[in-house]
């Protein structure tokens, strides 16, 4: 439950930010800004991991699926939550920025469900 709660917080301060701020400033980037490629991958992998918690592909109790569950895609990707929450300040006052930042994950994740549907579709040699 400790990721799911974290996840929600961060979905929460997301959202709020991104309808709160809908401005667009003529500010520089913060020095600790999270590079665009490497937010792509981590918005990619947050995706990643709410889809699989969400799904239970591993088949386990709600009560053991906190263990079992247990992405942490800042710290996987070495990411201070300080510098995960400025970048989405910076992007929510930088809404077309962010708009292309989140086509780049869709397309990402796109791309990921085709590669998916292709090797279920392809049949193994004989």
């Amino acid at each position: 439950m400790r990721f799911a709660r974290f996840f929600a917080q961060v979905v929460c301060v997301s959202v709020l930010t991104v309808f709160t701020a809908c401005r667009e400033t003529g500010e520089d980037k913060p020095a600790n800004l999270i590079p665009d490629e490497k937010f792509v991958d981590l918005l990619v992998d947050f995706s990643l991991s709410e889809g699989a918690s969400n799904s239970n592909v591993k088949q386990v109790s709600n009560l053991k699926s906190d263990s079992v569950y247990a992405f942490n895609p800042l710290l996987e990707n070495n990411i201070r939550k300080s510098q995960y929450d400025s970048t989405l300040s910076y992007y929510a006052s930088h809404i077309s920025e962010y708009k292309a930042i989140y086509e780049t994950v869709l397309e990402r994740i796109s791309a990921m469900q085709g590669q998916s549907a292709g090797n279920k579709n392809t049949k193994a040699p004989e």
